[in-house]
């Protein structure tokens, strides 16, 4: 399949560039050239219009007087767009393109269209709450296998943070405005109207993306946003446009930084150390040291010395990706037709590697079936295949930090040994090499282990009706929309376990073989595992709008949504409503009051608390507007904004909470001895019928700006959020043990506060254009109730600290002497001696235990920024994005930094303290046991995980040209997370457990192209 898909994407290359080669020969149209200046009704020219030919998509922009040029076909459109201006088309067919084109002025930020829940859609300029939006084309630029992964940096006050977890399994977990509660505070993400995952997600399919972040725009989904909704529109097709448009792409996955270990001479010597340190003999010989250090590599018999990064891990690795457009529409017809392929693989370099294919078809169409009646219908197909060997990512990358180099060759070459005999049919394999702390060899699995393979089908249907009813009553509208998707995946695998064999040196000449297990060799695939997941929506919507003396607009919708989500092994559904009356008033288009009533209501409550009230009111003031600062130099537009208000959450809420719960416990024995079982009930939970709603109360404070002739675009929200009645399911600090299970009760509260923003400043010279701009987010919370208990030590306390923090204890660095150790406090952590971690005694107390911790640290960024750049110059094109996050720390507490026990060394135990080997190490001093005193969280273990990463780059060329039967062509080269920059040298700041626990943050580069017919 793979070789298929290589193959045709390297047939469309040529092919495209066959046309390109001959379109200026054989395929030019009958045209005319247009040269144009965009004026106001003023007679004023218009500067960074966009103009756009409806028919193949090709853009440009009016320079500094206005002026375009186009080489175009008679019978194209031409749509001229600015900010401040109402759109113009001009149907090129039997029509004269003036000299000099004039757009009507409009308000600024009026065709700015919001998309809100419910199918509400706002203007920007109306629009009273805190949002931002970036379009699907600035996704395009970024490859990876994973959607969320392209929203890091692009929004102001959304932190798309990144995981590990293997090629298309590392999906970014999406925060708005940061922390609202102590646990679960993800976003959800709404695509379409409803809930529904987006890393399935192509980002040619998606027309914008936007954050709802204020109470005011949350509470119109209902219950489960209170921690935000990012929500995603995917293409509809526009009147007067035709795209058909095809690209591929084509490049690499690099691995980036990960875990290094010793080799197999070090290791001993080492591991030599630190036997010495425990007052133990040495292990290994210097002749066996030597050995290693002469070892013939990874199958040596006696002296192995495997590199299991070199041997298992291939540096580069394929990215694919191809996508097909067509959309477009007429009057009364909307329609977008996608398609898209996505693969990659795993970065296993023996046996199978991981393999990635994802196919997505989307289509959208809306029609016009009477001048009142609009219908809607969508629908969206995914197919993914996942494949690879016996291990998942996970296992592989836990064998290969755990087997050590020297352990045991990954086959027996020794020619008088040849394993146990193979039963008849089945396959030869060699005698392959173990030991008994590590029975199940790397290599074996990887080679000779089986198979297993994941098939994933989601399927999406959309269907909306919106009636005018405006001929019955003027400015009144009802509409409906209906969702359904169904997911389902299917689990097989045939696994083998081949016999391995520990190899047991008596004298150089003497070798025992220990079988380290039986042979079982699977004959059949097996199915062995499946789920199924299915959605339900449905919304209705009653609109009206009324002008009242010119002045005064005022419009009411009533909606009601209703959610459903059903999964397999869940025993209770997900289901709840939103029902609300959202009621705006405009006065002189400048003044703005939007008002929000809703009803929420949810099936995690009992009946007499399954439905609450919530209300929200905000109000704008495009103060720019007014009389006193007409004129005002430098001064576009302004405008002031808040809105405050309170929703309900129940997406935290556990399933039956309301509810005492029963369970089989087991048997309780009677009789003679004992010997007669009954079997008892106990209880698995006890219910409270009356927890509340969690609340989520909400103050926001905006301005938005635009400066210097519209060249500067500010906006700035201030957001305050208190959520309370916070649900802890089995909370131990009210109740002794002795009542265990406990009763569920409101007793969290959280205050989140901070302030988010975004900056954009345009520029042009003559062909040159280019715009420059930054989004920031600074947030800290603080836990004002939580199920902890006050302490003594007020440092200690979980209540009045932000809900992040590190605690642990306060390191003085190393005991370097047996006199430090002697006149420093008794540790109370584990043995410790010269070598070992110095910790300070906070409450003087003369004991060090775990009185003596505070806050270190803290795990979430106190500030994220992205800045983002894109330069154009005639068909050169550059984009940047650079993404950072400031005032967050990690834990180094992976096995690659600390070294100890019977495990793998890391190549950071060279930087060990040892009195004579290293006095200047700055690492514990290694040993074989445990080292509880050392591995304590403190502040010798914390790393400062701030950095500035240099997320995504795309150079660009496009050729355009109406007359062409191409009409355009654009060619690219792109990579995503080229670099970062960080105090932490040894793994990614942003994920440290990334090659180490599982696959490295991965860079890509590709190059493709694009045509559009």
């Amino acid at each position: 399949m793979i070789m298929k898909i290589n193959k045709l994407i390297i047939a469309l290359l040529l092919i495209v560039s066959g046309v390109t080669t001959s379109h200026g020969q054989n395929d030019r149209q009958i045209s005319k050239v247009i040269r144009a200046m965009v004026v106001n009704d003023e007679g004023n020219p218009v500067q960074r219009a966009k103009v756009v030919l409806g028919n193949g998509n090709i853009q440009v922009y009016t320079d500094d007087s206005g002026v375009f040029s186009l080489e175009v076909r008679p019978d194209n459109v031409l749509i001229i767009s600015a900010n401040g201006f109402r759109e113009k088309v001009i149907n090129l067919a039997g029509t004269d393109v003036p000299d000099r084109i004039v757009l009507e002025k409009a308000p600024l930020f009026a065709s700015d269209v919001i998309d809100l829940p419910a199918s509400l859609k706002s203007a920007k300029r109306e629009f009273v709450g805190a949002t931002d939006r970036v379009t699907g084309k600035a996704l395009e630029s970024q490859p990876d296998m994973v959607f969320s992964n392209t929203l890091q940096g692009r929004l102001a006050g959304l932190s798309a943070r990144m995981t590990t977890d293997g090629p298309g399994n590392n999906n970014a977990q999406l925060y708005v405005r940061g922390l609202s509660r102590q646990t679960d505070n993800q976003a959800i993400t709404v695509v379409d109207g409803i809930e529904r995952p987006i890393d399935f997600l192509n980002p040619q399919e998606i027309e914008s993306v936007e954050v709802l972040k204020d109470v005011n725009a949350k509470i119109l989904y209902g219950p489960r946003a209170a921690n935000g909704v990012v929500l995603i529109t995917t293409k509809r097709g526009k009147e007067n446009t035709k795209i058909f448009e095809v690209s591929a792409e084509y490049g690499v996955n690099m691995n980036t930084r990960m875990a290094e270990y010793l080799n197999s001479a070090e290791y001993a010597r080492l591991y030599n150390e630190a036997r010495a340190n425990d007052g133990l003999s040495p292990f290994y010989t210097e002749q066996q040291i030597q050995g290693y250090e002469q070892s013939t590599g990874a199958n040596d018999l006696l002296y192995p010395n495997a590199d299991y990064n070199d041997y298992f891990i291939e540096d580069l690795n394929p990215f694919r990706r191809v996508n097909i457009e067509y959309s477009g529409g007429d009057e009364g017809v909307r329609y977008a037709l996608l398609a898209g392929y996505r693969g990659s693989e795993g970065i296993e370099k023996v046996g199978k590697a991981v393999a990635q294919d994802r196919f997505n078809v989307r289509g959208n169409l809306s029609i016009d079936l009477s001048p009142s009646l609009t219908a809607h219908l969508g629908a969206n197909g995914i197919i993914e295949s996942r494949k690879w060997g016996k291990l998942h990512q996970g296992d592989f990358y836990s064998a290969l930090k755990a087997q050590r180099p020297n352990e045991f060759p990954f086959v027996i070459t020794d020619p008088d040994f040849m394993g146990e005999e193979t039963p008849l049919g089945e396959e030869q394999i060699p005698p392959l090499g173990g030991s008994l702390k590590n029975p199940q060899s790397l290599y074996g699995d990887m080679i000779y282990g089986g198979y297993q393979e994941y098939q994933f089908f989601y399927g999406q249907t959309n269907f909306g009706l919106d009636l005018d009813l405006g001929k019955l009553v003027k400015g009144l509208s009802v509409s409906t929309a209906v969702t359904f998707d169904n997911y389902q995946y299917h689990r097989a695998q045939q696994i083998n376990n081949p016999v391995r064999y520990a190899v047991r040196v008596v004298t150089p000449d003497s070798l025992v073989y220990t079988k380290l297990n039986n042979r079982v060799i699977e004959s059949d695939r097996s199915e062995n595992g499946n789920d199924i997941e299915r959605n339900l929506g449905w919304s209705a919507n009653i609109n009206y709008k009324t002008t009242v003396d010119d002045y005064h607009d005022i419009s009411f919708t009533l909606s009601h949504f209703y959610y459903l989500n059903e999964q397999k092994d869940n025993r209770q559904h997900t289901e709840n409503t939103n029902t609300f009356l959202k009621s705006t008033y405009a006065y002189k288009n400048k003044i703005y009051i939007d008002w929000v009533q809703s009803v929420m209501g949810s099936n995690r409550f009992a009946r007499k608390h399954r439905y609450k009230y919530f209300g929200t009111i905000g109000a704008a003031w495009i103060l720019s507007e007014e009389n006193f600062l007409n004129g005002a130099k430098y001064l576009d537009y302004l405008k002031l904004k808040g809105s405050y208000g309170m929703m309900g959450y129940d997406r935290a809420t556990g399933f039956y909470l309301f509810n005492t719960r029963f369970t089989d416990g087991g048997n309780v024995n009677f009789g003679e001895r004992n010997q007669q079982g009954v079997g008892r009930t106990v209880y698995n939970s006890l219910g409270n019928p009356d927890l509340k709603w969690e609340t989520s109360t909400e103050l926001n404070l905006g301005v938005e700006g635009l400066f210097f002739n519209r060249s500067l675009a500010v906006e700035a929200n201030y957001f305050n959020e208190v959520r309370d009645d916070i649900i802890f399911n089995s909370p131990s600090s009210i109740y002794s043990a002795t009542f265990y299970p406990y009763t569920p009760h409101n007793l969290g509260k959280v205050v989140n506060n901070g302030i988010d923003g975004k900056i954009t400043y345009y520029g042009s010279s003559g062909n040159f254009r280019y715009d420059i701009g930054a989004n920031f987010l600074y947030v800290k919370n603080r836990v004002v109730k939580a199920d902890a208990i006050d302490h003594p030590d007020t440092y200690l306390n979980v209540e009045g600290n932000p809900s992040d923090a590190i605690f642990g204890y306060v390191s003085d660095g190393l005991f370097r002497s047996d006199e430090a150790v002697a006149n420093s406090p008794y540790q109370a952590l584990g043995p410790y001696k010269t070598g070992n971690i110095s910790y300070r005694d906070l409450n003087n107390d003369g004991i060090v235990n775990e009185q003596d911790r505070k806050i270190i640290g803290n795990s979430f960024p106190r500030t994220s920024i992205g800045i983002n750049a894109n330069f154009k110059y005639k068909g050169f094109g550059m984009s940047l994005l650079g993404t950072s996050e400031l005032g967050v720390d990690f834990m180094r507490n992976s096995t690659y930094y600390r070294n100890s026990g019977e495990g793998k060394y890391s190549v950071l135990a060279r930087d060990r303290f040892h009195p004579v080997n290293n006095p200047g190490g700055n690492l514990p001093a290694l040993t074989t046991y445990n080292p509880t005193n050392d591995y304590q969280g403190s502040t010798f273990w914390i790393q400062d995980a701030s950095f500035f990463r240099m997320k995504n780059v795309e150079v660009s060329y496009t050729f355009s040209n109406d007359t062409w039967t191409v009409r355009n062509i654009r060619v690219y080269l792109r990579g995503t997370n080229l670099f970062v920059l960080s105090k932490e040298k040894d793994l990614d700041p942003e994920v440290p457990a990334s090659g180490v626990d599982n696959y490295p943050l991965m860079r890509i580069v590709t190059g493709g192209l694009t045509i559009g017919f």
